[in-house]
């Protein structure tokens, strides 16, 4: 698997481009991008659009996703401890499982965003956009 995630994040321009082909063509040109598993922490991705990108279980930790769209993505058991995603559309996101530990989500849109057991202990969710109910994370603040 570390050979897979080395090799996935050589090629992660040339992923992102044919995502960003796959977005605009409506998917008859291009890519998803499937980036699961991959080791991606404190990268920058800001203003990336990883809008319906497949993510789960990516190590994006510390990572900076401010202003990144990243909705209808699925970050499914994703590491995003301590990663920034101010401002970040996460609309229809699928965050289960995902850890948030730390992450500053201030501004963010977590509208519609699934958030079942997902880790949020010290995460702040200042001026976030969150549906009814959305703060039931564990040991959210802010």
């Amino acid at each position: 698997m570390a050979e897979h995630a080395h090799r996935g994040v050589d090629d992660l321009d040339r992923r992102l481009e044919r995502h960003a082909l796959w977005l605009r063509t409506d998917g008859s040109e291009g890519e998803r991008a499937d980036l699961s598993g991959l080791d991606l922490a404190g990268r920058s991705f800001w203003r990336g659009n990883l809008r319906r990108a497949v993510l789960d279980g990516a190590d994006l930790a510390d990572a900076n996703l401010d202003h990144a769209d990243l909705r209808g993505a699925s970050l499914n058991g994703a590491r995003l401890a301590g990663a920034s995603l101010w401002e970040a559309r996460m609309a229809d996101a699928d965050l289960t499982g995902a850890d948030l530990r730390d992450a500053k989500l201030d501004h963010a849109d977590l509208r519609g965003a699934r958030l079942d057991g997902a880790r949020a202990e010290g995460a702040t969710f200042r001026s976030a956009l969150l549906d009814e109910g959305g703060t039931a994370l564990a040991g959210t603040a802010g």
